[in-house]
C-alpha cells in the first residue's frame, strides 16, 4: 500500500483571505491618494486659472483708467452702501489724440466686457462729439464702435472713489472664489 503524504505546501483559506485584505486595503489607500491629489491639482489649477484672469483684466483696465481724460459715471465715495455701488464705468480714452472715444467696462453674465463708443450730432455723424455736449436738437448720439469679451468667470465687478478709482472684482469658478481689489489713480483727470 501507499501512504499518502499530507504534507503540500500551499495557502490555507484564511492565508488567502487575509492577503486579498490587505491588497484590497492597499488599493483603496492607493487609490485614495490618487482621487485627492486629483481633486487639490483641479482646484490649484482652478485657482491659478481665476488669479491669472483677475490679473490680466485688472491690468488691462488700470493702463486705460490712468489715461483717462475724464469719467463719465458717477462714483459713490466708497462702498459702505452697496446699492450705491457703480458696476460698470465709462471713461474718455486718453490714449487717442484725434478723436473724441469713450470706453466702458461692464459686466454681461459672467463676461467682462469691454465697449468702446462715440457720440455725435445728427447733424453730423462724422464729428465726434464729449457725452455730455448739447447741441440745439438736444443730446448727442451714442454709436458701439467695439464691443468684445476680455475676461471670464466674474461673479462681481464694484467701482467706487472719490479721485482715485477703486476697482472690486470677484471671480468664480467650480465652488472657487477669488477676490481682489485696487485703487487707480487717472492721470490725465
Amino acid at each position: 500500500m501507499k501512504k499518502f503524504n499530507n504534507n503540500r505546501q500551499g495557502f490555507t483559506l484564511t492565508e488567502l483571505i487575509i492577503s486579498m485584505v490587505i491588497a484590497l486595503l492597499i488599493l483603496i489607500i492607493v487609490s485614495s491618494t490618487f482621487v485627492l491629489n486629483q481633486r487639490v491639482y483641479r482646484k490649484s489649477n482652478t485657482k491659478a486659472e481665476l488669479i491669472q484672469n483677475a490679473r490680466i483684466t485688472l491690468d488691462l483696465m488700470s493702463r486705460e483708467i490712468r489715461q483717462a481724460t475724464s469719467v463719465v459715471t458717477t462714483l459713490p465715495d466708497d462702498n459702505s452702501i452697496p446699492a450705491t455701488v457703480a458696476h460698470e464705468l465709462e471713461f474718455q480714452d486718453g490714449h487717442v489724440e484725434n478723436t473724441i472715444q469713450y470706453i466702458r467696462y461692464y459686466l454681461s453674465g459672467s463676461d467682462l466686457n469691454r465697449q468702446i463708443v462715440v457720440y455725435y450730432f445728427d447733424t453730423d455723424p462724422s464729428t465726434y462729439v464729449t457725452w455730455d455736449d448739447i447741441n440745439a436738437f438736444g443730446p448727442p448720439t451714442l454709436r458701439l464702435i467695439e464691443d468684445k469679451t476680455v475676461g471670464e468667470n466674474f461673479g462681481a465687478l464694484d467701482f467706487y472713489g472719490n479721485g482715485n478709482i477703486n476697482i472690486d472684482l470677484t471671480l468664480t469658478k467650480n465652488n472657487e472664489i477669488f477676490q481682489m481689489k485696487s485703487i487707480i489713480n487717472p492721470r490725465n483727470n
